[in-house]
């Protein structure tokens, strides 16, 4: 039995739509795909600036805080920590933190760096290390860091 012309030809156009609706969803999902991707690795170089940018700060505070236990106490360089604290890169680590890093982290990486400033003064002003002075101001340094590397673990995790 032979089929009517209008079948064969209604046969064919549902080919070619077929064709064309599976090209069509084939480039879509490339395209999402590719998109999805692109997201990712994007994500990831910020986290990648971040966690460095992070590194550096907290390493050139650190720099800064250890040169403060061996400074010799000195009258004129109380209040002058800024000047230490920018030989050991302490402010250009933190102008690279306000480029990339939350708000949050800024707040709590000025807090880290004036705790670091106060307990130079505390150093420089003579307090020895069994001092109340100068353990409240090492234990204020501590307590900025760990809040300021709490922030900085909770921002690398939302990458």
């Amino acid at each position: 039995m032979e089929l009517p012309y209008n079948l064969g030809v209604g046969m064919q156009w549902t080919a070619v739509v077929a064709t064309a609706v599976g090209t069509v969803l084939g480039v879509v999902s490339t395209l999402v795909v590719d998109r999805i991707r692109w997201r990712r690795e994007r994500s990831e170089r910020e986290r990648d600036a971040l966690r460095t940018s992070f590194m550096e700060y907290l390493g050139a505070l650190a720099q800064a805080r250890d040169a403060f236990t061996r400074a010799e106490p000195s009258q004129e360089r109380v209040g002058r920590g800024h000047i230490a604290v920018s030989e050991h890169g302490v402010y250009t680590a933190q102008h690279q933190l306000e480029l990339v890093a939350p708000q949050l982290i800024l707040d709590r990486a000025r807090q880290a760096t004036l705790a670091v400033l106060d307990f130079h003064d505390a150093v420089v002003a003579g307090h020895d290390a069994d001092s109340d002075e100068y353990l409240m101001a090492w234990r204020a340094v501590r307590e900025a860091r760990g809040r300021l590397v709490e922030a900085m673990q909770t921002a690398l995790r939302r990458y």
